[in-house]
């Protein structure tokens, strides 16, 4: 197996037009492809940036974010209920089309900010900017005309968990610690829930949020850990940029604090992996939902843009 599919490439699959809220967007009266809009829309943002003297993390949707306050906690899951005040515009006009607070599930939202969450910390402050094939498409609503791109000033207050999500990492927890206990193995205790074992400390600089890294890693179930399930070799692309950022959040958590060549086996409970979602590789699912996995992680190289 070569690829590994869901929350660690969510920008190539939404490009690929695998979002839950693509849909709307292609409802465009618009007589150009959907696609070629969405090459014209990031051109006009990447424009505009430049012109502004405004720095971006680019993501390979075209969604472009300026981060005012970098916050320490992690990124939003689509089933996550996120905490934000949010105030919204048109790119380059004066007047605000809305604003205020929302504390909600992420899926429930436009394209756009699914994806501008997924890879902004909680405790951020921003401005996402946001091509219109991500936003409402051809569809005008309201105050908004159709094909606009959208800009929003962002306070990210938190992820907000339920109580059944507090509940599910405890037990997931207690069942790697005593997966750990019954082999004997002796893991860093991370407060998050991951545990970690650095098999091999490499000598190399420690990575940042939003570098670009070079990876080789393994998948197996806690629960059948002589399978295993998936294996990957990830380095920057077109389509993914292999990111910190752009990984589950117990391989986030874990490279903020490797080394380039380390190697690390994490035990991660399943809300720092794909939570209620499954991993699919060609079509076959490699992790069930809810499943806590193992994760042999080789950090070969921090690349270079």
């Amino acid at each position: 197996m070569k690829k590994i599919f869901g929350e660690i490439v969510l920008g190539f699959l939404i490009l690929m037009g695998l979002s839950t809220g693509l849909t709307s967007c292609l409802d465009s009266q618009d007589a150009d492809d959907p696609y070629t809009l969405l090459l014209k829309d990031t051109e006009t943002i990447d424009n505009y940036l430049a012109t502004n003297g405004l720095t971006a993390i680019e993501d390979p949707s075209g969604v472009r974010i300026v981060i005012h306050q970098l916050g320490t906690g992690l990124p939003a899951m689509t089933t996550n209920k996120i905490d934000i005040d949010y105030s919204g515009k048109i790119l380059g006009a004066t007047t605000t089309f809305d604003e205020g607070n929302v504390d909600g599930l992420l899926s429930s939202y436009i394209p756009g900010w699914q994806i501008g969450f997924s890879i902004l910390p909680a405790g951020s402050k921003a401005t996402l900017y946001i091509p219109s094939y991500w936003g409402y498409g051809g569809v005008p609503k309201q105050s908004i005309p159709a094909n606009s791109i959208l800009t929003f000033e962002i306070t990210f207050y938190d992820v907000v968990e339920s109580s059944q999500e507090l509940q599910k990492l405890a037990s997931d927890t207690l069942a790697i610690d005593t997966y750990l206990e019954s082999k004997s193995i002796d893991a860093v205790k991370d407060t998050s829930g991951l545990r970690y074992v650095i098999t091999e400390l490499g000598s190399g600089a420690t990575p940042t949020l939003y570098d670009k890294t070079k990876l080789k890693f393994t998948y197996k179930l806690l629960t059948d850990d002589t399978r295993v399930v998936a294996t990957a070799e990830r380095e920057p692309s077109q389509d993914f940029y292999s990111r910190v950022v752009d990984y589950i959040h117990g391989m986030k958590i874990a490279l903020l604090k490797l080394p380039v060549g380390s190697k690390a086996t994490l035990y991660v409970p399943s809300g720092l992996a794909y939570g209620p979602k499954t991993a699919v590789d060609q079509g076959a699912v490699v992790v069930p939902e809810n499943s806590n996995i193992i994760v042999d992680l080789e950090f070969i190289d921090i690349v270079e843009p």
